[in-house]
């Protein structure tokens, strides 16, 4: 053993001790030795509470706000509207910078959401290998529904302590309120709606979701919207209906419903495409009040035809944007005067399907390389860079859709 070693090596430097020196020879010895131990003890302690403290470091830093980009550009984002189914990054003023590695079974995706000023860019945690579908800033951090390998939607919360919860898990389709606290998943020929106990700020681990209400629907029926309490649906066979969930629902399909882009600012409808009454006919835009399904309250034809997705109406109601089929245009109307015949405002631009509404008079598009703001009152004048100061692009990078009062 090494204190053995110690006393043969004390013995060898010391010769032949005089008659009655041995004790004190063993107790410089045990001394030595003892003084060894506690230094390898010191340092031993020290090594053990650095490590620790490397360790807590980098967990720290691991669960920094960190969304990535949900597939390619095109791919549906948060609040887009629904049709029938059929290099380095420099960080600008606002970007949380990891400088760790990112946790195993995990990937990071970066976003853009929206703030009082402007843009602010934040990173999310993704499980690894999925995609995303929407994202939403709530009161109590980022919602995201997330599209796993095999299909299925998930949907997460990463709260304001930088914790992350599955608040839905293997659903077919989610969708969220506009305030954030109400969900709709649907699964198995079914579709349900549940609470969100920590829409409130308050955190509750034992109940991420309360499930207040549960339908029988067909199979491949999806949430669309809510309009309040009422949850627009849509299936590929049978069209679009509403399910007003204080309530039993009843069935009543309606097929005419082409897409739903949103719900009127009262609640009391949707903004709608409709079928054409020809094949040729441009697009027809309808105001339909909720009825059994739904009514027309009015309709107008001849507008610009709006691309697959992308299509949102803003915050306050009253402006519906979406790009254009073939994307080398964009479309703005007024909804308080299209039906009127007031004309869309319109911007020659090449664009993506990756749009978001920051503010009720920003509307954000992705040309392909960078994110440019449109604002209705500008009359179409040539967009602006979302971010001045930055020279990030657009590609993998996800808009964040504000919720009702964050």
């Amino acid at each position: 053993m090494l204190e053995d070693e110690l006393r043969a090596t004390f013995a060898a430097k010391a010769g032949s001790p005089p008659p009655g020196s041995v004790s004190a020879l063993h107790g410089a010895a045990d001394a030595a030795i003892a003084g060894a131990i506690r230094v390898r003890r010191r340092r031993r302690t020290a090594v053990t509470g650095l490590s620790g403290f490397v360790a807590f470091a980098a967990a720290s830093v691991a669960v920094l706000h960190t969304l990535t980009a949900g597939g390619p550009a095109g791919q549906p984002q948060a609040g887009s509207s629904i049709e029938r189914p059929h290099t380095e990054q420099r960080p600008s003023a606002g970007t949380v910078t990891l400088s760790s590695p990112t946790p195993t079974g995990m990937h990071e995706v970066e976003a853009i959401g929206p703030s009082a000023q402007a843009a602010t860019r934040v990173r999310l945690q993704l499980p690894a290998a999925s995609t995303v579908t929407a994202a939403y800033q709530a009161r109590d951090g980022y919602l995201v529904v997330n599209t796993q390998p095999d299909g299925d939607k998930q949907l997460l919360l990463q709260d304001d302590s930088d914790q992350q919860q599955v608040l839905v898990d293997n659903a077919a389709d989610i969708a969220v309120a506009k305030d954030g606290k109400t969900v709709a998943w649907a699964e198995q020929g079914k579709m349900n709606v549940g609470s969100r106990a920590a829409g409130d700020g308050k955190r509750d681990e034992t109940k991420k979701i309360t499930k207040n209400v549960t339908a029988d629907v067909p199979q491949d029926t999806q949430p669309v919207a809510f309009v309040g309490t009422n949850l627009v649906m849509s299936n590929g066979d049978k069209g679009f209906d509403v399910w007003h969930t204080e309530r039993k629902y009843d069935p009543s399909w309606d097929n005419t419903v082409v897409r739903v882009f949103g719900g009127t600012a009262d609640n009391s409808g949707v903004y709608a495409e409709v079928t054409a009454v020809g094949r040729d006919t441009p697009m027809c835009l309808a105001l339909l009040k909720f009825g059994q399904p739904f009514t027309i309250q009015n309709k107008i034809c001849g507008l610009p035809a709006a691309a697959k997705l992308g299509g949102r109406i803003s915050p306050d109601g009253r402006w519906l944007a979406y790009p254009v089929a073939g994307l080398k245009q964009v479309a703005m109307l007024d909804l308080a005067a299209v039906f009127t015949g007031a004309k869309p405002k319109l911007w020659n631009l090449t664009v993506t399907t990756k749009t978001v509404w920051l503010n009720a008079t920003t509307f954000v598009v992705d040309n392909g390389k960078k994110f440019l703001k449109l604002n209705p009152t500008d009359g179409g004048s040539d967009p602006e860079p979302l971010d001045q100061d930055s020279g990030q692009e657009s590609d993998q990078v996800v808009l964040i859709e504000p919720l009702e009062g964050q």
